[in-house]
């Protein structure tokens, strides 16, 4: 009988154990990752193609190619395609990132023969209608013209522009006519030089028992998609601007980025800055939370992260705060980043982080889709198996020195952009 009395055990975590894919090499040169799991009797199906903003000449192309995609094919229309979706209680989407274009599919592991053959007609046989894609551009520019209303909007593409330069890839958003000139031919010549499946990964996790896995291998080899392009080598476009203000007189808020490149996924030194990233402001007992919300009562909410990229890695701040208190509030982050690069971590507050990120760790892997994500990423970057017990070990080995020494090498902070859209303060 349990007893109750006394408290449960408390276990170090020692290392984690993700499932590894199978992997079949098919004909067509795609690579299929099998990662199962009879928990539930769904399945999830990613396929993944070279084709993000990193490899567009036009800003937006990416992102209305993808689209475009589910706008009709050879043998369904739109229409066709969102009502067989429904019909099985299945959804399909797209995801376009900055380096990848995602097709996801989630359903029943029991109707992929009757999803399967439509999404492979979406992926390998779309039509580009000329209606539906003035539709679509349409709405994106209608849409558009609603983000660039928003602060937060605004600051992350003006500081992703001081980071990077003004026409890389990587910067966030699009600017206010980036849409009006795009033609349907540029989308259906994206596609062509995009979307090959010599360069497809494809990742199906659940329950997939041995008759689904054939399945998914013979048909998935009948895509025959060609040889895309060779890969785009994109410099880097840093400017030697610092800062920049996006002024909307309307408003009471101000929205704030402040931040730099760090190092990729795969470089030595990124796990630290994983743990130092969290101390400053990657959770809600963050210094800059601490701080900014509690202290100084500046803010609902502010945070601080690491958005790794397969070629760059970006290391923001973000924050809104009332219009007044704009510089106070700058001030008041760059005292942070200070006292990391001029104090030791406490050893109470190291451990309490550390405790922290490795239960969330944890807790973000507890599902057969989220093991996928992880490993999904082990692929794309080109990670090494042990990336996440790296990850594990180095959480809990990592020194209050190591972490001031990083925070003076990366976050210098004559080195950081910082971005503002709002309201000059009086």
């Amino acid at each position: 009988m349990l007893d109750r009395t006394k408290a449960p055990e408390i276990h170090e975590i020692e290392a984690v154990t993700l499932q590894i894919a199978e992997v079949s090499h098919l004909s067509n040169g795609a690579r299929l990752h099998y990662i199962k799991s009879e928990t539930q009797p769904v399945i999830r199906l990613d396929f993944v193609f070279k084709a993000g903003k990193w490899y567009e000449d036009q800003a937006g192309l990416a992102d209305l190619t993808g689209k475009m995609l589910f706008e009709g094919s050879k043998n369904y229309t739109a229409k066709q395609i969102a009502e067989k979706v429904a019909y099985y209680g299945a959804s399909f989407e797209n995801n376009h990132g900055y380096d990848r274009s995602e097709f996801t599919l989630y359903c029943l592991s029991k109707y992929v023969p009757e999803l399967l053959p439509l999404i492979l007609d979406v992926l390998q046989n779309p039509v580009f209608p000329t209606e539906e894609f003035e539709l679509l551009r349409k709405r994106n520019q209608q849409n558009l013209k609603v983000q660039r209303q928003k602060n937060n909007y605004l600051a992350t593409h003006s500081f992703t522009k001081l980071v990077y330069g003004e026409k890389h890839p990587y910067v966030f958003g699009l600017d206010e006519n980036a849409l009006d000139t795009i033609a349907k031919e540029e989308l259906a010549n994206f596609y062509k030089s995009r979307y090959s499946t010599d360069h497809l990964e494809v990742f199906a996790c659940g329950a997939i028992d041995e008759e689904l896995e054939k399945l998914l291998e013979k048909e998935i080899s009948t895509l025959q998609l060609v040889e895309a392009t060779s890969d785009i080598t994109s410099p880097n476009l840093e400017t030697n601007k610092n800062e920049d203000f996006v002024l909307m007189p309307e408003s009471l808020q101000s929205s704030i980025r402040l931040g730099k490149q760090f190092p990729i996924i795969g470089h030595e030194d990124y796990h630290k800055l994983v743990v130092l990233n969290e101390i400053l402001g990657g959770y809600f007992g963050s210094r800059l939370m601490r701080n900014i919300r509690e202290d100084k009562g500046y803010t609902y909410g502010i945070y601080s992260a690491i958005s790794p990229k397969e070629h760059d890695s970006l290391f923001f701040i973000g924050t809104d705060v009332n219009y007044q208190v704009t510089y106070k509030t700058i001030e008041e982050i760059r005292k942070e980043v200070k006292l990391l690069q001029d104090v030791l971590v406490p050893e109470e507050e190291l451990q309490t982080v550390k405790s922290y990120m490795l239960g969330k760790f944890l807790n973000d892997i507890a599902t057969i889709f989220e093991q996928c994500d992880r490993y999904k990423r082990i692929v794309l970057h080109k990670l090494p198996y042990e990336h996440y017990n790296n990850y594990i070990s180095t959480i809990r080995g990592v020194t209050a020195e190591e972490l001031k020494d990083l925070a003076n090498h990366y976050i210098a902070l004559d080195g950081l952009k910082t971005a503002i859209a709002g309201k000059k303060p009086d």
